[in-house]
């Protein structure tokens, strides 16, 4: 007995199963799972198997001992929309999915007391909103305290409205929260608008016009400087200029003939005309100009509307007519080229390996460097993710980077980037609103969402994804 059945033993122990199709011992395959929330029932092949039945290492679950072949997987939990990929599993191989959220059938909304809210931006502390709401005659741009659920400050600018979304420029929170830049518009004739910049001293509870301060009317793209307080960069006139909003000499030209400009982590880079190349310098704008780019792929009398860095070696440059250029000086060689028409906007992920971008119907990704884990993706490769015929707006990443948010229409939604099989896209919450305004923070793990009730809009937020056990026990 023991001379018949020893062997057999020894080879399951080994992970091989005997394949009676074929009449032989076989390696068998894994399919690995990592999914939120942690608890959950898996049906492969028809068969249920409880998660908590399944082997489990480091919060992740597996399945083993599975001949090779062609596998429908489907993970499932009472209120939850369902999660499915058919994948093949492969002798000696484990087919991973570590990325898995599942999304609630409803959630339960908490309103702030926010009303008349129409878009809003959460400061760098994450402590205050500031939104924006208009009348007949004014702008009024509101100080909000999540602690105490309290508006704390109002400021109105009569006549003035918030600027048109075409020049893509936003209320930004400088990176003490001590500071507000706003945007303003407001027609000057029949045939041409007017520009200008607010400026919030939140400490001090006061505004100014920093058009005014400067006395120059054509300042766009106002940034705040990240490192020192009260500093800020802007163009005028397509010259870059940094200054000191509490000191009007200390004013400093820092490039002429520049188109756009963005701010690293660590340095500033800007866009020269006429052959839009890329520059770099310091943030004090004094020190000496290091030239990035030697060439450009597009055409030369094509201006770049904005640029969008990474680092040296990982910037996305957007032209006027929205074509969008990828510079990735990478493992394997050096790519400037064109890869997306009709662009309204693009994000890297934190860790910039990844590019995401989108038009007004499609949402796209683009491959920094290599991607090892499973599914595998390739430096330079570039993938469609979806596509809709409604407009597609708040098109941004979650924080594992491997999924993105975004909403068309009234529905607020999240999708997968792992191309295997199909992309699971689920609706997460159905607003009121045509085309809400939302932000998801992932430092907070909550989706804000602007929505309407009793004939008045207010600011919302469900708390996503669900929050993860002691420990990773439960969940």
């Amino acid at each position: 007995m023991f001379l018949a059945t020893g062997p057999l033993v020894i080879l399951y122990s080994q992970g091989y199963r005997f394949d009676f199709h074929r009449g032989v011992f076989v390696h068998s395959g894994t399919i690995t799972f990592k999914a939120n929330p942690q608890n959950f029932s898996a049906v492969v092949n028809g068969k249920l198997n409880d998660s908590k039945q399944l082997n489990r290492i480091n919060s992740s679950y597996n399945i083993s001992g599975l001949l090779p072949g062609d596998y429908e997987i489907r993970l499932e939990r009472d209120g939850f929309q369902s999660w499915s990929k058919k994948t093949d599993v492969h002798s000696g191989l484990a087919s991973e999915f570590w990325n898995i959220l599942l999304v609630r059938n409803n959630y339960d909304k908490t309103e702030y007391n926010t009303p008349g809210a129409e878009k809003f931006f959460i400061s760098p502390k994450s402590d205050y909103f500031a939104y924006e709401k208009t009348n007949e005659t004014s702008l009024d741009v509101v100080l909000y305290n999540s602690g105490n659920d309290q508006a704390e400050k109002n400021y109105s600018f009569p006549n003035w409205r918030f600027i048109d979304n075409s020049r893509k420029e936003n209320v930004e929170w400088a990176p003490d929260q001590s500071y507000l830049s706003i945007p303003l518009e407001k027609d000057s004739d029949k045939d041409s608008k007017e520009y200008a910049y607010s400026i919030i001293d939140v400490d001090n509870n006061s505004s100014f016009s920093l058009n005014e301060m400067l006395n120059l009317k054509n300042i766009s793209n106002v940034r705040w400087d990240p490192k020192e307080k009260g500093y800020l960069f802007f163009l005028n006139e397509n010259s870059l200029y940094r200054i000191n909003v509490k000191d009007n000499a200390s004013l400093v030209k820092i490039s002429d003939n520049v188109s756009s400009f963005d701010l690293s982590k660590t340095a500033l880079y800007f866009v020269k005309n006429p052959n839009n190349l890329v520059f770099k310098t310091a943030f004090d704008g004094k020190s000496e100009q290091t030239q990035i780019t030697s060439s450009f792929p597009g055409e030369n009398n094509s201006e770049i509307f904005r640029i969008i860095t990474y680092d040296d070696d990982r910037i996305a440059l957007i032209s006027q007519e929205k074509n969008l250029y990828i510079y990735n000086k990478a493992e394997r060689g050096t790519y400037f080229r064109k890869i997306g028409e009709g662009i309204e906007g693009v994000h890297f992920s934190d860790d910039g390996k990844k590019l995401l971008f989108w038009n007004k119907n499609e949402i796209s990704a683009y491959f920094v460097s290599d991607w090892k884990v499973q599914p595998l993706r390739f430096e330079d490769e570039l993938t469609n993710v979806t596509r809709y015929s409604d407009e597609i707006k708040n098109v941004q990443w979650f924080k594992d980077y491997e999924h993105i948010i975004f909403n068309t229409g009234k529905y607020v939604k999240i999708i997968e980037l792992d191309p295997r099989d199909h992309r699971n896209c689920m609706d997460m919450v159905d607003t009121t609103n045509e085309n809400p305004f939302i932000i998801y923070s992932n430092y907070l793990e909550k989706m804000y969402f602007i929505d309407t009730k009793e004939n008045s809009t207010a600011i919302y937020s469900v708390d996503f994804p669900e929050p993860t056990p002691i420990l990773g026990i439960g969940g």
